[in-house]
């Protein structure tokens, strides 16, 4: 008698925060928490921010199993010369933990976030 195991495919971190319509408003939510933090709104002045808000969309969505492709230039690159401190390094993580409650994010899914988030500290910081 043959024996057949069914394969359960765990979905995806993308898929966990809802597909596009929930990645692109989380990182639509975050960029737009940014604009008005007084702690780093001098960064997005003068930012095409339609634009901004499509590239990280594409990151966000790659870096988290989705099916887009990032077009963008490399984090560091993408940050160099802007000084990007600690406090702002903080104050951006919280506007990102901000839009994740908001939008109804889970526990789990949210350390996921954070997790990758912080394998990016050193491509941001201080560059």
């Amino acid at each position: 008698m043959e024996r057949t195991t069914a394969t359960t495919k765990k979905a995806t971190l993308y898929e966990r925060l809802g597909g596009e319509t929930g990645v692109r408003k989380i990182v639509n939510d975050v960029l737009d928490k940014h604009t008005v933090n007084p702690v780093l709104a001098h960064h997005f002045q003068n930012i095409d921010m339609k634009k901004l808000k499509q590239l990280v969309f594409e990151f966000f969505s790659m870096g988290t199993g989705g099916p887009h492709s990032y077009t963008g230039r490399d984090m560091r690159t993408s940050h160099k010369g802007m000084n990007i401190t600690e406090k702002e390094w903080e104050s951006a993580t919280e506007d990102t933990i901000w839009a994740m409650d908001t939008n109804g994010v889970a526990e789990a899914e949210k350390n996921e976030v954070l997790t990758i988030l912080d394998s990016l500290k050193g491509e941001i910081v201080g560059v």
